[in-house]
């Protein structure tokens, strides 16, 4: 196995056992040694790649918002497509999230990372960008804004109860953001 894929497993190991050990009590209370006896991996190897129970959750983070980059390199979209996509490629991952919203780790974890999130998503080419006039700084606000927007709505339906399908929350956002277009436009 490479080394890669070693470390790759002992940071996951690790982001499993936090969220294993978040089923049951709070972040504050949980331990480096439940966290190494939970990941099966010594407290050495934790120090290794982490260098607090923070750094678990931006791992983890991180490992979704490369996951999004890589999945929205892949497609060609429209601006009203953005509710529908994020709230697909998020759906599998929603127990997790769910768990951080109840906790109350949720909206912390993503406002720490708003720059980076925001930057990785300047990093896109979207035609609407793709102007030699198009004022960066404008987008950057406008997605700053959007992603903050994004943050409360994931954190408001992750704390209550979840929709039946991912379907649901897109099309309500949608809906939502074409009726306020139409009205802005009037």
């Amino acid at each position: 196995m490479s080394r890669e894929k070693i470390i790759n497993q002992s940071k996951k190991a690790f982001v499993d056992a936090l969220f294993c050990l978040l089923e049951r009590e709070s972040f504050e209370n949980i331990t480096i040694k439940q966290l190494t006896l939970e990941s099966g991996y010594s407290r050495r190897t934790y120090y290794r790649y982490f260098s607090s129970k923070s750094a678990i959750l931006d791992e983890m983070l991180f490992q979704y918002l490369n996951s999004y980059h890589d999945y929205l390199l892949k497609l060609t979209f429209v601006p009203e497509d953005i509710p529908n996509l994020f709230i697909h490629f998020l759906w599998p991952h929603r127990q997790r999230f769910r768990l951080l919203a109840k906790r109350n780790l949720l909206i912390p974890l993503l406002t720490r990372h708003i720059t980076t999130i925001v930057n990785m998503l300047l990093t896109i080419n979207v035609p609407w960008r793709q102007k030699e006039s198009s004022n960066k700084l404008q987008y950057y606000y406008t997605i700053t804004y959007s992603v903050g927007g994004f943050y409360i709505l994931l954190d408001t339906i992750f704390k209550e109860s979840l929709p039946q399908n991912p379907q649901q929350i897109s099309d309500s956002l949608t809906e939502g953001l074409k009726e306020i277009t139409i009205q802005i436009n009037n």
